[in-house]
């Protein structure tokens, strides 16, 4: 069973961010989640784009600015993304934040139970060990 934890990172670019900087901004809060990971993490990415951002660059692009994410740092495991009128507000931010965390517990409780279930599978499914005989051999023999 894997072992590590599961984090939900908010990524919020500011006002300052344009489509030309955006490639840079990302990777470099990736690589920040992922040093920070310990191995075995996985980190969600939850990626608030402003329709600047997101209309700035052609989809394939950054698609590929996305996967690229995805592909160089072991710890992203997904890249979300929600376009956003203007970058969200403190506020908002922890409003994301409460959503994320319940997210995090809907998730851990059904890791939990599908792993149970999986168990209670291996379980029923064993096969009862092949009994096999032995000639014991006395020291008079």
């Amino acid at each position: 069973m894997a072992s590590g934890q599961i984090h939900i990172a908010i990524l919020n670019p500011g006002v300052e961010i344009t489509p030309l900087r955006l490639r840079g901004w990302l990777h470099k809060e990736a690589a920040a989640i992922d040093k920070r990971a310990n191995p075995g993490d996985g980190a969600i990415l939850r990626l608030f784009l402003t329709k600047k951002l997101r209309y700035g660059l052609p989809a394939r692009k950054l698609d590929a600015i996305l996967q690229a994410l995805i592909d160089k740092y072991p710890a992203i495991q997904r890249v979300e993304t929600q376009l956003v009128e203007a970058p969200l507000m403190p506020e908002e931010m922890e409003e994301q934040t409460r959503l994320a965390n319940v997210h995090l517990e809907k998730f851990k409780q059904r890791a939990e139970e599908y792993a149970k279930r999986k168990q209670a599978e291996a379980l029923e499914n064993a096969r009862p060990a092949p009994i096999q005989w032995h000639t014991l051999k006395s020291a008079l023999d």
